[in-house]
């Protein structure tokens, strides 16, 4: 089974290389680019990128990957093209998108600012990113839009999903946080992790890339999202070991929940691990996106009626979930009495 992991994760990876140079890119936009690109050091280790940007209101933050921080409560440092180091701290986050803007002083405008691109690029689009890959300064390495639409991945700082598209090409460490801009140098996405393969193998070629829309809200709105949570990891059935198969009526399609957290809404709704939903408010399920694009339709907090089958059972039951939301349960955070 092909897996994800952070790209701030130790494990050395491959530097995959495009068959799109990145000399492609003008160097106007080049020098531009690097002049906003940053480093992320939080408690005196470096993290991964970040670039600085501007909201509708013309004040200037660095837009990062909220998985850098441990803890919502840290400080950063952040280290500017020139070698210049600025304090930081988050003013806002969506862990729906792994999206962190952070507060710097006024004194980075020096340094210019990304646009945010409108929307997410084609299929087949060229695309660079900029990162400290592999521990080096910010690299500039290029790829292509994998798959345009949106997809879903675990993330293990809200024990949530987040919404991203993929890119092809570039994953290697420490890339997390870097912006992925187009050929005008404007801001597609924020690289948030990297598809691992199986056995061991350090990559799949695949990044995680989180989308242009969901970085100009934070950044505008300039608060911390609510981003509705199921309290569960959800895989298709098909994935599953043939044992497990074998204790469900014949042809299910559904989502195989594994693993179920305690005291969230799945856990809260009598669900169990690998119970498997077939269906959201009486539409059927296949596919995880389905699921996930239904419950992030409506606000946290909302209620979804789910057909479940249980392993060995046969029958199917209904049962009330009610969503959280992932922010809350981001480490350090206290909890709601």
């Amino acid at each position: 089974m092909i897996r994800a992991t952070l790209c701030t994760s130790l494990l050395l990876a491959s530097l995959a290389v495009s068959s799109l140079p990145a000399q492609e890119l003008p160097h106007t936009t080049v020098k531009k680019v690097r002049r906003a690109a940053v480093e992320i050091h939080i408690k005196g280790q470096l993290r991964g990128g970040g670039a600085f940007v501007m909201n509708r209101d013309g004040k200037i933050f660095v837009v990062t990957a909220a998985h850098l921080f441990l803890d919502p409560k840290d400080t950063c440092t952040v280290i500017a093209e020139d070698n210049q180091s600025y304090f930081g701290s988050l003013s806002a986050y969506n862990l729906g998108h792994d999206l962190a803007i952070i507060e710097v002083p006024p004194e980075v405008s020096r340094y210019g600012s990304l646009t945010i691109a409108t929307r997410t690029p084609a299929d087949t689009t060229p695309i660079y990113n900029l990162g400290p890959a592999l521990r080096r300064r910010t690299l500039l390495l290029s790829g292509s839009v994998a798959d345009s639409r949106t997809s879903y991945t675990d993330f293990t700082s809200s024990k949530g999903t987040i919404a991203h598209f993929f890119a092809a090409g570039i994953n290697p460490v420490l890339t997390s946080g870097g912006v992925w801009v187009n050929r005008s140098g404007e801001v597609v996405g924020v690289q948030h992790g990297r598809l691992i393969g199986d056995k061991g193998a350090p990559s799949s070629g695949l990044s995680m890339v989180s989308p242009p829309n969901a970085i100009t809200k934070l950044l505008n709105g300039n608060q911390i999202a609510k981003t509705p949570g199921l309290g569960a990891y959800v895989w298709e059935v098909w994935t599953a070991d043939r044992s497990m198969l074998e204790e469900l009526p014949k042809s299910t399609e559904g989502l195989i929940l594994n693993p179920v957290f305690e005291d969230r809404p799945a856990a809260k709704a009598g669900l169990k691990p690998f119970d498997v939903i077939v269906a959201c408010d009486g539409k059927p399920l296949s596919r995880r996106h389905q699921l996930f694009d239904a419950i992030r339709s409506k606000p946290a907090g909302s209620p979804f009626k789910l057909q479940i089958i249980s392993p060995g059972s046969g029958k199917r039951r209904t049962v009330e979930l009610t969503t959280d939301t992932l922010e809350e349960h981001w480490t350090g955070l206290p909890r709601k009495p």
